[in-house]
């Protein structure tokens, strides 16, 4: 795999983390742009963010990891 292939799949992983961070900043505020203030209403807002965020970082991991075992190969 070429170096500019992985670069490639940094930036679509980081693309898809800025989206979801951007998603979450709009959850956080209701439809007249007010912060949500309850934790009832962030913890719900932040329900999947984590696992989506861990989601594009192990992608991130897991294209260096292949790229590491096919230089060696």
């Amino acid at each position: 795999m070429k170096t500019s292939k992985v670069s490639e799949y940094f930036y679509i992983a980081c693309d898809r983390i800025h989206q979801i961070i951007d998603e979450l900043y709009e959850s956080l505020h209701d439809e007249e742009g007010t912060a949500l203030l309850s934790s009832d209403q962030i913890e719900e807002s932040m329900e999947g963010v984590k696992n989506a965020v861990y989601q594009e970082l192990d992608l991130i991991k897991s294209i260096v990891e292949e790229y590491e075992s096919r230089s060696k190969a």
